[in-house]
């Protein structure tokens, strides 16, 4: 077995030449000009996904400035620089991580030896992988020579995160964003690497390795050279999704449709098989997320098949499936799944809270109307002697009872504490203010303070004020948020930024109310803090008994 014979397919298919580089012409062509006409630029900025080329595209920009016979840009790849570049030997190209290469004292080293000539090449050339991953003052230290660099120099810094990138790096260098690779792209790279190693595989399975890369051609080609090590000839699209350790589309769409046709019973069966195939649960919920969305798209576009990437006959079923639904029921389900999948981030059983969470989605489905079951479920008896449709009916009771449950409501408001933008305020250094537009520039300050997760469980409660005291109050059912926020940590950073949004000292307070109902002042509240509460109160989690410790 040669050495070429163990790597992975990814390294023995790296493009060598600019054209070779796949879907990503709107950086490529500039960069072969700027070889051809000598003017290139002294600093090179590569951002975009993982998998997109970027490094492959700064080694062959490396060989293509000092290679000696240069052919339309491209790097001959036979002449003495071009074979030291591609084994690696040639001294005047170097390669820099940046994730284990961050300190000051690694670029201050580089900087004291760029002065140097190069040994062999016309250029040195630096490629600074994950350069985001410098500290500040490595940045620092690199800032003055990307200013000033000698004439033999060249820097190709490359990143996933350019917002990381301080301005003044970014100022001194061209920025060439690569995009998404597109999935018919990948699928046509990957079966000239199929046919080439003689590796039997369904145009399916491409298509299926295509969807899971999401763009990034390494990782389609990464998950290719895995299925080689499967028995199965030819590999199939169930065999790629087993071995990515996804569910296959049918699945999602049996659960899917157990949601909106109210079916729990197949519900539970499908985690059963979940949790005894070991899929991860938390996966399944982003994919199941994901398959409503494209449930919303067929609803809404009248061409889904140009934003849906999947077989014409999946697609067809998602149309129908989607004609049984609303786009507010689709909204409020992804909203639903989305709420779920945080959720079970602070959860000890997760299969517990999954199937809570997807059985309360199946009871909270119906938004707009009913839904018109399918044949599959079983039919609906009309009782005998009527004339009109059961849902008038249905109707019709609701309003007698939304009427007579009117006429049963005292004339005079029970007395309450729910906060409402009018009538509660609070002293600040620019005077009273509305206590709810001052607690929603607390949130705020959350987001920017990165506390994520306390922003997010602090959003269904309710606040009251006091003389010297800020009460932060959840319903008894939402005592995960409760438990979340009650918490040192927590307490003591909104009161710091309280202290600082208003200027005085208050004592953060947390609590739970029994008394409190998810109604009583929600018409006098502010939409997103009413939607909020309702939100939580989809994933509520059991109180919990009484005398536990809730410190």
């Amino acid at each position: 077995m040669s050495s070429s014979d163990r790597l992975a397919l990814y390294r023995l298919w790296r493009p060598q030449t600019f054209s070779e580089m796949v879907a990503q012409e709107q950086v490529v062509f500039p960069l072969r000009q700027s070889v051809i006409n000598g003017s290139f630029s002294h600093a090179l900025l590569f951002s975009g996904t993982r998998g997109t080329g970027k490094t492959s595209l700064a080694k062959i920009f490396a060989k293509a400035i000092n290679c000696l016979n240069s052919k339309d840009g491209d790097p001959c790849n036979e002449c003495e620089i071009c074979r030291a570049a591609n084994d690696g030997s040639l001294m005047d190209v170097y390669e820099i991580d940046a994730a284990s290469h961050n300190s000051v004292d690694h670029i201050r080293r580089l900087t004291d030896e760029i002065v140097f000539t190069p040994v062999s090449a016309r250029y040195k050339v630096y490629i600074i992988d994950e350069v985001h991953m410098l500290s500040q003052g490595a940045f620092n230290a690199l800032l003055k020579t990307l200013e000033e660099p000698p004439s033999h120099a060249v820097f190709i810094m490359a990143t996933t995160e350019p917002h990381r990138i301080p301005a003044t790096i970014v100022s001194r260098s061209q920025h060439f964003q690569f995009r998404r690779i597109p999935n018919d792209e990948i699928v046509k790279r990957m079966r000239n690497i199929a046919d080439s190693i003689d590796l039997a595989i369904d145009d399916d399975a491409l298509e299926v390795i295509a969807l899971l890369s999401n763009g990034a051609l390494r990782d389609s080609i990464s998950l290719l050279d895995q299925t080689r090590q499967l028995s199965v000839s030819p590999i199939s699209r169930d065999a790629v999704l087993t071995l990515a350790g996804r569910v296959p589309d049918e699945f999602l769409s049996e659960t899917a449709k157990a949601i909106i046709y109210h079916d729990p019973e197949t519900l539970l069966s499908n985690i059963q098989e979940l949790v005894m195939s070991g899929r991860d649960l938390a996966r399944f919920v982003t994919d199941l997320g994901g398959y409503f969305r494209n449930l919303l798209v067929s609803r809404v576009s009248s061409e889904p098949e140009k934003l849906i990437q999947m077989r014409h006959e999946d697609v067809a079923l998602l149309k129908e499936i989607a004609g049984d639904t609303s786009s507010k029921q689709l909204t409020a389900l992804i909203a639903g799944l989305a709420e779920l999948q945080v959720s079970l981030r602070f959860s000890p059983d997760i299969r517990t809270s999954l199937e809570i969470g997807l059985i309360r989605l199946t009871a909270d489905s119906d938004i707009d109307e009913p839904i018109v079951k399918r044949e599959s479920a079983p039919p609906v008896k009309a009782p005998p002697k009527v004339s009109k449709p059961v849902e008038e009916k249905v109707e019709a009771k609701q309003i007698e009872e939304r009427i007579e449950a009117v006429k049963e409501v005292p004339k005079e408001e029970p007395e309450t504490h729910c906060v409402t933008p009018s009538d509660e305020t609070i002293a600040t250094d620019e005077g009273d203010e509305p206590l709810l537009s001052v607690w929603r520039d607390i949130l705020d300050a959350l987001q920017r303070e990165k506390r994520f997760d306390i922003s997010l469980c602090a959003r269904p409660a309710r606040v009251l004020m006091h003389k010297d005291s800020f009460e932060i109050r959840f319903d008894n059912k939402l005592f995960g948020q409760f438990a979340c926020l009650n918490k040192k940590e927590s307490i003591e950073l909104i009161e710091q930024l309280l202290q600082k949004r208003t200027g005085k000292r208050y004592a953060v307070r947390v609590a739970l109310d029994e008394e409190l109902s998810r109604t009583v002042g929600a018409s006098a509240e502010w939409p997103w803090l009413a939607e909020a509460r309702e939100q939580a109160l989809r994933d509520e989690i059991p109180a919990p008994h009484k005398g536990a410790d809730l410190v």
